[in-house]
């Protein structure tokens, strides 16, 4: 009886275990696992359309401008090439939770072969829930005689160390969408630009396993009462293999009288590959701008999506919103403003800003000016030493004057640009971090400071 009563003590123990290592590290993940993750913390019955599919949906679909212009809920639930069957079984396991009223299926993978995917869609299992959907999605990603694989990326064993590790470098998400401000770049412009696109308009069965999982994607759907969109992304690098696979499954989409958009053939997005482009598979912010837009007008015509917008229940949509334009767009505006060098210039752009903090210093005189919200809350201008804390909530900055020598620290980091000129330090409190640091060194800078100090 006491060896039993071990037994079942180091059983639970072990369970506890290995539950308390999962959701300490279950949000510290790499691409697909962090849209998971993320997935997991919203409210129940909030998700009116779901995007399931690769990385084309993380790139391509902009939720927060679904929300911001159309009211629309819209999360999306990718991973770099995921399979149909990853896709089938995120989309068993966002059913749980939430009712969408449409899914829209990227089909950019489906012209791969089962021998070129193998287990290389394992890693987007890391944050799933342990359940029979995520036994059921390993076994159908798993190469065959592989037990021994499949019980270890049930728990997660291969990634604990490597996602502890990376824990403090956690990227963010917006439900699911990935801005990236990256141009392609000529060279692979010129290489994919006027393909031959002879025999384009044939059709290739995709294999037997793909298709097995596309129907039972499809009849999942049916069966709860979800209208579905099949969809293609725009991207540069068209091939004959691809588009007689995509061929195919527009005819499967027909077969249960699916509508389907397929990206590269829609003339009204007004896609620019030298503009839109990140490179060749992939939409950067701008094109995903358009494509989103062109989405969203068709959801709103054949689709019935509630208009959210105002919904105390949907803040999480405004909220991440708000976060892109802090974490992404802002910085991208003072970055720019940098450019032309004018410290009176850049100011205007910082004053536009909302909820930022704001500190003008030159290291060399002691002279320091710390804005909240455009409002002066502190300036010292005495080459006397001095000691100011500020809690920005999230953060703590200080800024202090030892021997005439005025110093700007963010969490322990000090930060300047330029020794004699001016530095500005910009604070958001939406990103909850330093989005810019710009040093002046011209002549103009420091007669604007002198001013502004008098």
């Amino acid at each position: 009886m006491k060896k039993l009563c071990g037994a079942v003590f180091l059983f639970v123990m072990l369970a506890a275990l290995l539950f308390g290592l999962h959701k300490a590290t279950l949000n510290q993940t790499d691409e697909g696992c962090i849209q998971l993750a993320d997935f997991y913390r919203l409210k129940d019955h909030t998700v009116d359309v779901l995007f399931v599919g690769s990385s084309h949906v993380y790139y391509s679909v902009n939720t927060c401008k679904l929300y911001d212009e159309y009211g629309i809920a819209g999360y999306l639930l990718a991973s770099p090439g995921q399979p149909v069957w990853i896709s089938y079984y995120f989309l068993e396991e966002a059913l749980k939770t939430q009712t969408p009223k449409l899914v829209v299926f990227d089909i950019c993978t489906l012209y791969r072969k089962e021998n070129k995917i193998g287990t290389a869609s394992l890693p987007s299992l890391i944050s799933m829930k342990p359940s029979v959907q995520k036994w059921h999605a390993i076994r159908a990603a798993n190469e065959p005689n592989k037990t021994l694989d499949s019980i270890s990326a049930f728990f997660s064993f291969p990634y604990y160390h490597t996602r502890y590790v990376r824990s403090a470098a956690r990227e963010q998400r917006y439900n699911g969408y990935k801005p990236d401000f990256r141009v392609i770049s000529q060279k692979e412009l010129e290489q994919w630009q006027n393909p031959d696109r002879s025999g384009f308009d044939q059709t290739v069965p995709i294999s037997e396993k793909t298709e097995h999982y596309v129907r039972k994607l499809i009849e999942l759907c049916q069966e709860k009462g979800i209208r579905m969109l099949f969809v293609n992304a725009p991207y540069l690098n068209q091939t004959k293999k691809k588009q007689t696979s995509y061929n195919y499954v527009f005819q499967i989409a027909q077969e249960y009288g699916i509508p389907y958009i397929d990206g590269n053939y829609v003339t009204e997005m007004n896609i620019d590959f030298s503009k839109d482009l990140l490179e060749p598979s992939h939409l950067n912010y701008y094109g995903a701008l358009k494509y989103t837009r062109y989405l969203a007008e068709w959801i709103e015509v054949h689709a019935d999506i509630p208009d959210r917008r105002g919904d105390l229940r949907y803040s999480g949509w405004e909220e991440a919103s708000r976060r892109l334009q802090h974490t992404q767009l802002y910085r991208r505006m003072l970055k720019k403003q940098k450019r032309t060098g004018a410290f009176s210039d850049y100011m205007k752009t910082v004053r536009q800003l909302e909820e930022c903090f704001v500190v003008i210093y030159q290291k060399p005189t002691g002279m320091v000016c710390v804005l909240d919200q455009g409002q002066m809350v502190f300036m010292e201008r005495s080459k006397e030493n001095y000691f100011r804390h500020f809690n920005l909530g999230s953060s703590d900055l200080v800024t202090t004057c030892s021997q005439g020598q005025a110093s700007v620290w963010v969490d322990r980091k000090e930060y300047f640009r330029t020794e004699q000129g001016i530095n500005v330090l910009v604070y958001d409190k939406v990103a909850k971090d330093v989005i810019d640091v710009a040093g002046f060194d011209d002549v103009e800078s420091i007669s604007a400071w002198s001013k502004h100090a008098e």
